[in-house]
């Protein structure tokens, strides 16, 4: 351990933190051939310093500003949460106890130990656990409690009760990524029982691949899910569970960092059923609605508020004739509609850049781009390829970026 704290005392250094700054976007096998210039720090601990620096600048600001921070291996970075979602997560829980099972690179707990009394972060990796303690010491925080051990197991034979249990599982199997429950690691399904037992409350982190009617079957006692986006690119599902309540569908959409940041909260069940968007033919504007607002399974629902029609019931593109600025998504000026004809199409955009959209068609952008043989770019000229209440069309549209 003496030597683990030796290791990272040196690759904090100001002479090594200078030359680590200096090679941030720098080659990395050149830097490899070069060896390190430092005696006794082995060039891969700075190679992966470098990297980490690299990839915290903008996933996390805080850790990159402190020279005194030991980032972990390229693929635990990765999988850590960034600092926008870990202090959303934080501010859902205020209390004396909490339980972090899979504890990673700390991010999650460094922002939950700032909102309770006491934070227990248990992790298997044990260079994880190293890290983590010798960043927690160079943020200075003291209600931060770390052990080496498997958190099932530790659940097993620990007769405490937390306020809060926070899960992230791994949604890496043999290399692979996985977004079911029972596919990751630990398995939640298998061991949802213990969890309820040991916790008043249980918050979990789940693929944004993971189906969410899925997840009401699998879980209970779900109080609100929150899908987190960062700029329109949905991050986590985050699943709040109490055990004294029945299944809710509450769901929250968030989404951060761009100029339409907003929040959306549906809670009756049924206005969704009531209520059925109408459909119609291609208006003066296309709306194509947030990744978060999709995911939640809302968007006809939020199309409906906002005085919107589809083109097709299961083509997600939304119109109307009046411009809505405030609307949550892209909006597209539209030109022209025309039935498809390929040859027509790709002699008119001949020797042009064009950006494609495909919806509920056949085709998707690279085989229309492989079709056409058109090249993809610009800022604003677009061809939307969609199945309309009138059948396959192509829209013609120019995008307004506000």
């Amino acid at each position: 351990m003496k030597s683990e704290e030796n290791r990272f005392e040196k690759l904090t250094r100001p002479e090594v933190n200078k030359f680590i700054e200096k090679n941030v976007n720098k080659s990395i096998p050149d830097l490899i051939l070069k060896g390190s210039p430092f005696k006794h720090i082995d060039i891969k601990d700075i190679i992966n310093q470098i990297i980490g620096k690299e990839k915290a600048k903008k996933k996390l600001p805080h850790w990159y500003k402190n020279e005194k921070v030991i980032y972990p291996s390229k693929l635990n970075l990765e999988q850590t949460s960034s600092e926008i979602t870990a202090l959303h997560k934080s501010k859902l829980v205020s209390c004396q106890t909490l339980l972090d099972m899979t504890g990673g690179f700390g991010i999650d707990s460094y922002y939950f130990s700032k909102k309770v009394i006491s934070l227990l972060y248990t992790e298997l990796n044990s260079e994880l656990c190293r890290v983590v303690k010798h960043n927690i010491k160079a943020f200075g925080i003291d209600n931060f409690e770390i052990k080496n051990e498997d958190s099932i197991d530790f659940l097993q034979k620990n007769s405490q009760i937390y306020n809060w249990i926070y899960i992230d599982p791994s949604r890496r199997n043999e290399k692979t990524k996985v977004f079911q429950l029972k596919d990751s690691l630990p398995n939640i399904i298998e061991h949802l029982e213990i969890i309820e037992r040991k916790s008043e409350r249980f918050m979990l982190k789940t693929s944004p691949m993971y189906d969410i009617d899925m997840g009401y079957k699998e879980l209970k006692g779900v109080k609100e899910i929150h899908i987190i986006s960062v700029k329109n690119e949905v991050k986590e599902l985050l699943w709040i569970i109490d055990w004294r309540k029945q299944n809710s569908k509450t769901i929250k959409i968030y989404n951060y960092q761009t100029k339409k940041r907003y929040s959306y909260t549906s809670i009756d069940e049924n206005e969704e059923q009531l209520v059925r968007i109408k459909l119609t033919t291609c208006c003066q504007y296309l709306y194509e609605l947030d990744s978060g607002i999709m995911k939640s399974g809302l968007n006809d629902l939020i199309g409906i508020r906002y005085d919107l029609k589809k083109l097709e019931q299961h083509t997600n593109l939304y119109t109307s004739d009046k411009k809505i600025l405030s609307i949550p998504g892209k909006i597209y000026k539209v030109k022209s509609v025309e039935p498809i004809n390929y040859k027509k199409i790709k002699k008119a955009i001949k020797g042009y850049q064009i950006n494609l959209i495909s919806k509920n068609f056949q085709l998707n952008t690279d085989e229309l781009q492989k079709k056409l043989k058109c090249t993809i770019g610009g800022k604003s000229d677009y061809l939307i390829f969609a199945k309309t209440i009138e059948g396959n069309r192509v829209i013609e549209a120019t995008r307004i970026v506000l």
